[in-house]
């Protein structure tokens, strides 16, 4: 089965902000309700509301992962929630990493026991680490030929104003209005090798073809990257300057698979769960421009669950007011493994 992967490039360092309910901390993924919820505002500025019906119904994404480009780009993926054994010196390693590169969780796969659900490794000369948190190929360190970090946090300073208590103090002339505080950002940045080749980094994500949206999906997205993805946008975080469209062959049938989105499972797929971790969404409404309301609080399960097949998943409505409907993604876009 083909998927469209979609690259969202930049010029430089990518830096983005993407909230955990506090200012001082960020994510290192962009979820897909957070990337399905950019989209949709985008898609109804460009075509109104009248669109958003079809759209919601025939969008299935991915959530936004990292890139590395090379000779040959690597696509990183989520940690699978599977148990994995090898030896006794290379279990520590294999239990902290984070990221895996596409082929490399191919190979991962294909060590994976459907009976006790679990993968045992028989030859770790098959992967390399490329820093602690990512597992890569062999063949794909042996290009890069070096151990290296593209992905890490930066604190920005920031100072919070009360408009209350700002014009109070000032009228006391005191300066005790504003309160200083370090807002976490993501950054990925370009690294120079000792071979004299520069890795760039690049954010991607993956979508299920369908002809029906096709008109409405390339203008969206293309407005959505000019606007921004995540937080602290009108700064310029989250803006990138274009996008590469190319297809992917990804296994269509199999007993089990790793979903690569964050999910809401159906009443009927409850039990399919089998290793998964939860995420709790809410936070504020934005429709166009801030609402003040806040989402229903509700959890999800997170990227890299091992789920029994069929998993579809669900999008549901976090409005706390009738009426208002506010749809969060939870559908599933699934790895399968045969």
């Amino acid at each position: 089965m083909k998927v469209e992967v979609y690259k969202l490039l930049k010029e430089g360092p990518l830096l983005l902000h993407i909230g955990l309910r506090r200012l001082d901390r960020t994510s290192n993924i962009i979820h897909s309700d957070t990337l399905f919820s950019a989209l949709s505002n985008s898609l109804i500025k460009l075509f109104g509301e009248e669109k958003f019906d079809l759209f919601e119904k025939n969008l299935v994404i991915s959530s936004v992962f990292p890139g590395l480009r090379l000779s040959k780009d690597i696509l990183l993926l989520p940690k699978p929630e599977i148990p994995i054994k090898t030896s006794e010196e290379d279990h520590k390693k294999y239990k902290k990493f984070q990221w895996i590169s596409l082929d490399a969780l191919k190979k991962l796969l294909a060590n994976f026991d459907k009976n006790s659900k679990q993968i045992f490794i028989q030859n770790v000369e098959e992967f390399k680490f490329l820093n602690p948190r990512t597992l890569i190929t062999k063949s794909e360190f042996e290009e890069i030929g070096e151990e290296i970090y593209f992905m890490g946090t930066t604190l920005e300073p920031k100072v919070r104003v009360s408009r209350e208590t700002y014009y109070k103090a000032k009228a006391d002339e005191e300066n005790s209005y504003t309160t200083l505080y370090f807002q976490e950002n993501l950054e990925l940045h370009p690294i120079k090798l000792s071979k004299r080749k520069t890795i760039i980094p690049f954010l991607y994500f993956l979508k299920m073809k369908n002809n029906e949206i096709e008109e409405l999906f390339t203008p969206s997205l293309s407005l959505t990257l000019e606007e921004g993805l995540g937080g602290e946008r009108t700064t310029g975080k989250g803006i990138f300057d274009t996008f590469e469209k190319e297809e992917l062959e990804v296994p269509e049938n199999g007993e089990f698979e790793i979903s690569l989105s964050l999910t809401f499972p159906k009443r009927e797929e409850v039990n399919n769960l089998i290793y998964y971790q939860l995420v709790k969404r809410d936070g504020f409404i934005y429709y166009q421009k801030p609402t003040g309301y806040r989402k229903k609080t509700h959890y999800k399960i997170a990227e890299g669950a091992l789920v029994r097949s069929p998993y579809v998943g669900e999008n549901i409505n976090v409005s706390p007011i009738s009426s208002m409907k506010v749809i969060s993604y939870g559908k599933s876009l699934g790895f399968k493994i045969s």
